[in-house]
């Protein structure tokens, strides 16, 4: 078992020394990892399995760790993430509190928990998942905001919710050996939202749902077979939504869409 807690405070200094860094690498079974950063110019990475994120790794096992990243402060970057094989049960938590944000987690098998949290203020966050039985989670809230989730799995949850005012995204695509897969979205007022969804698996659920003043939109690509759709979009006016129904094969579909 690995257990590392890190705090980095930088309060009150000037600017040109606001710069603070965290990088841990592990493997291993059970560990569990805090970081804590406030100040300036953070950034944060957190890998299983790698000596340099993406080059010269080789696998390692890390299952059943506990992996939290808390930033406090300005232009912050947040990766949590891991090289392939092995890596099942494991729990990653992002939480990032103003300014210009970035966070990343890769949760590569099965049975993992990953959540992002941003609250302002330019955001972006994207979770990659591949294997089963998999949650995500993302949430944003205030202002720029933009989300993608990338999806290699079965029996997994998706979720993005984001909040006022305006300039959302999101994207999430599901590879098309990934079945029975369930889709949230949300995104809220005032204006903007958008989305893509592409959907390129079997027995899969949508739930959408913009909401208000306007400038809605969606976009979305069914390959599959057996899905349920449930779209929304609401006030004031401007919604739009597309739709490509590919199933080639007996289907069973649920499709319910409501547009004001």
């Amino acid at each position: 078992m690995v257990r590392v807690t890190i705090l980095l405070s930088l309060i009150s200094l000037p600017s040109f020394a606001g710069d603070n860094t965290i990088s841990i690498i592990t493997s291993g079974s059970g560990s569990s990892i805090t970081s804590t950063q406030a100040g300036n110019g953070n950034t944060t990475t957190i890998l299983c399995g790698s000596t340099t994120a993406g080059t010269g790794y080789s696998s390692h096992t890390c299952t059943n760790a506990v992996w939290k990243s808390t930033v406090n402060g300005n232009s912050n970057v947040s990766k949590l993430f891991t090289v392939w094989s092995n890596h099942t049960g494991n729990t990653y938590t992002t939480t990032i509190d103003g300014n210009d944000n970035y966070a990343y987690i890769d949760q590569d098998e099965d049975n993992n928990t990953s959540t992002i949290t941003q609250t302002g203020n330019s955001n972006h966050a994207e979770q990659l998942g591949s294997g089963d039985n998999n949650e995500y989670a993302i949430t944003q809230m205030g202002n720029s905001k933009y989300a993608k989730i990338m999806a290699f799995g079965d029996n997994s949850d998706f979720t993005i919710y984001q909040s006022d005012s305006g300039l959302h995204n999101t994207y999430i695509w599901n590879n098309n050996s990934s079945h029975s897969n369930t889709v949230v979205v949300s995104q809220t007022g005032t204006g903007n939202k958008d989305a893509d969804i592409y959907l390129n698996a079997g027995n899969t659920n949508v739930d959408l749902n913009q909401s208000g003043a306007g400038a809605h939109t969606a976009y979305m690509t069914f390959t599959t077979s057996d899905y349920t759709v449930d779209v929304d979009q609401l006030g004031s006016t401007n919604q739009a939504y597309t739709a490509t129904f590919d199933c080639i094969e007996n289907c069973t579909k649920t499709i319910t869409i409501t547009q004001q």
